[in-house]
């Protein structure tokens, strides 16, 4: 094989993990955001969800602390989530 092919190659490896990855994100954040978007608690709908190689980061404002970690405990089940910041 030529090294034209071996890099066509590797170049097309990197990118369906490049893909995967965007993929793997869009549907993390979007699981996420669905569940605090359903929870009873009006406060914490509108948190707004990143994720990053197994870190869910929870951004926005809430009223209390309670609040927070009810925002939390909505996420930290999610397979895939490691730690949630």
């Amino acid at each position: 094989m030529s090294v034209i092919g071996e890099q066509r190659r590797a170049e097309d490896s990197r990118s369906r993990t490049k893909h995967s990855a965007l993929i793997e994100k869009a549907r993390m954040e979007h699981l996420a955001a669905k569940r605090l978007r359903r929870s009873p608690y009006h406060d914490i709908r509108g948190v707004l969800c990143e994720y990053h190689e197994g870190l869910l980061r929870l951004r926005g404002r809430v009223h209390s602390y309670y609040m927070k970690q009810l925002a939390q405990t909505a996420v930290q089940d999610i397979d895939g989530v490691v730690e949630i910041l």
